[in-house]
């Protein structure tokens, strides 16, 4: 075991306001966040002997994760301390008793690639690691677990969810709507009936609530459940988690998207290629897919705000480099920008369509300033939203799954499992949705993508358009020079 007290000692503590980057070196201060507000909640320690014991890697003794080991510059080091996050993982002594434990599933909100990953792999490591009684998949989210969806809960068996990781979607289903602290002990009077112990629940930040929520609901009534969440989220949006299933994939698919835009856009004289994916209120995957990509040169965020008067002048200023321009835009970027109202089913704002008005404003500029001009929309978010998790992203799922298997048999509850300085950890969902994990604009995320893509402020050396060729053509026309 790792002694706390030690760490402090050693490394100082520190914490991005709007959270993101681990790696990000300004980190701030953050002055109401304590110690206690890491500790995860435990089921009393019953205790069951765990089945792996006797494996060849060890149980219990889990290590502490630092939260952050990077200092403010003009911080001393001897005036901080660091805080630690829970290590997830196998512990020798189980709360519940494999051979009686009733293990449910739930997905909830928007598709995202690896949900079937995850799936599945809760599902086969409860049943052959830890040989639990049953496992139960509650259809379409937590209207699943009501009085008006649970007829339609089933059993998950190895044979049901063998290839299911093979396919996009949600093979159980999902929805939005049915607040759980309106339905709570509804979900909990089905779960009982049921004989449920464990309820993973996978989804966003509004289903980490309700997980929450229902939990509060478990512990008033005194109820021996455990609830684990697993984020899922493409927009990579959960604080004190660097990075949640599903984003990598995103990534990936979003630079297929940009690459078919700069095809079309460097196609015509003056040529613009408008691509939207996702990002709510954090722009995580436009600012990734961006770098990765390498070729982009407008890049819209909701955390960095321009006017589209400034859009047309970046625009312009690309043009006189070269005649086309790729623009990639996150969903939740420039609302202010349109007139909208409303909430979804979720309860979250509507977004107005940004990806057209920007491209029916960008027509409109382009047509009054130059002769010739053609603006090419793609919006592929429902195509990444439903692929299947690529090849990272699934071993990514398969781990968060054994993780969070591990936990929940220790009696480990109200948590979600979460990923942080290359390690999985335990971290109170309460913590975790304190507020929202955005993009760090001086961070090396946001760096980088300015380092990459145009710039009012600042001169790049203009590339050449001319070939030059090795031999004067005239000198050689006229007999002067011999050809190489």
């Amino acid at each position: 075991m790792v002694n706390e007290d030690a760490l402090r000692s050693q490394l100082t503590r520190g914490r991005s306001t709007i959270a993101n980057d681990p790696n990000a070196p300004d980190v701030q201060p953050d002055e109401d966040l304590e110690q206690a507000d890491f500790e995860v909640e435990k089921l009393p320690l019953t205790p069951y002997p765990s089945p792996l014991e006797g494996r060849t890697y060890p149980l219990g003794g889990l290590s502490k994760v630092i939260y952050n080991c990077f200092v403010p510059a003009d911080t001393n080091p001897a005036d901080h301390r660091p805080f630690v996050m829970q290590m997830a993982g196998p512990h020798r002594e189980l709360h519940f008793d494999p051979a009686e434990t009733v293990v449910g599933i739930v997905s909830c909100g928007g598709l995202c690639p690896g949900l079937n990953d995850v799936t599945r792999a809760i599902t086969l490591f409860c049943l052959e690691v830890y040989g639990v009684k049953k496992v139960i998949g509650f259809k379409y989210g937590w209207m699943g677990l009501m009085d008006e969806g649970i007829a339609e809960a089933f059993e998950l068996t190895q044979p049901v969810v063998r290839d299911i990781h093979r396919f996009g979607g949600s093979f159980l289903g999902s929805s939005r709507g049915r607040p759980v602290h309106k339905h709570g002990e509804e979900m909990l009077d089905n779960l009982l009936r049921l004989g449920v112990n464990v309820v993973f629940a996978l989804g966003g930040d509004g289903t980490l609530k309700g997980a929450s929520q229902l939990y509060d609901c478990v512990k008033k009534r005194g109820a021996d459940i455990a609830v684990i969440g697993i984020p899922k989220t493409i927009d990579n949006d959960v604080c004190y988690v660097a990075k949640t299933f599903g984003f990598e994939t995103a990534v990936d698919e979003a630079v297929v998207a940009l690459k078919a835009a700069q095809s079309e856009a460097r196609s015509h004289k003056h040529g613009v290629g408008l691509v939207k994916l996702m990002g709510r209120h954090s722009g995580f995957v436009a600012a990734q897919a961006a770098v990765a990509f390498g070729g982009a040169h407008i890049v819209l965020i909701p955390e960095n705000e321009v006017s589209l008067e400034t859009i047309c002048k970046l625009i312009e200023q690309r043009f006189k480099k070269r005649k086309y321009c790729v623009i990639v835009v996150a969903e939740g970027f420039g609302q202010d920008l349109m007139q909208t109202s409303g909430t979804d089913a979720s309860g979250n704002a509507k977004l107005g369509d940004i990806g057209l008005f920007l491209k029916k404003a960008i027509d409109k500029w382009l047509q009054a300033n130059y002769d010739e001009s053609t603006i090419k929309y793609i919006d592929p978010s429902y195509m990444i939203r439903a692929c299947p998790a690529v090849t990272q992203d699934a071993a990514f799922c398969a781990q968060l799954a054994n993780q969070a298997v591990h936990e929940a048999m220790h009696g480990t509850t109200n948590c979600l499992i979460g990923y942080w300085n290359n390690v999985f950890t335990a971290v109170p969902i309460s913590l975790c949705v304190s507020k929202r994990k955005c993009v760090n604009t001086k961070g090396d995320l946001w760096r980088a993508v300015r380092d990459m893509t145009v710039s009012l402020k600042h001169k790049r050396l203009a590339p050449t358009n001319s070939f030059k060729p090795i031999v004067d053509l005239e000198a050689l026309a006229k007999g002067q020079v011999k050809p190489l």
